[in-house]
């Protein structure tokens, strides 16, 4: 089983699933709500734990892959918000 933190679009995790051969994921933790319907879309059977600072870990199904992309970059303030217009 794969548990994706923060997520995105998934890249990632098509990445691991690759290169793993194949895998299941248990789960994805994500925010974002555009990136969100994209993970609903190619995994609609996979729940999305949202906000992993709110996650009750513990009850959180175990994993034996973890991936992560690099958490709420914006949240952060290591990238600037996105600009419109």
């Amino acid at each position: 089983m794969i548990g994706s933190l923060c997520s995105g679009y998934g890249g990632l995790d098509l990445d691991v699933q690759a290169a793993l051969g194949g895998g299941t994921f248990a789960w994805h933790a994500e925010v974002d709500p555009g990136a969100s319907r994209i993970l609903s879309r190619h995994w609609p059977t996979v729940p999305n734990l949202g906000d992993i600072t709110t996650v009750n870990w513990a009850t959180a199904p175990g994993v034996c892959v973890l991936t992560a992309g690099f958490p709420c970059q914006r949240r952060l303030g290591r990238r600037p918000p996105r600009r419109t217009g």
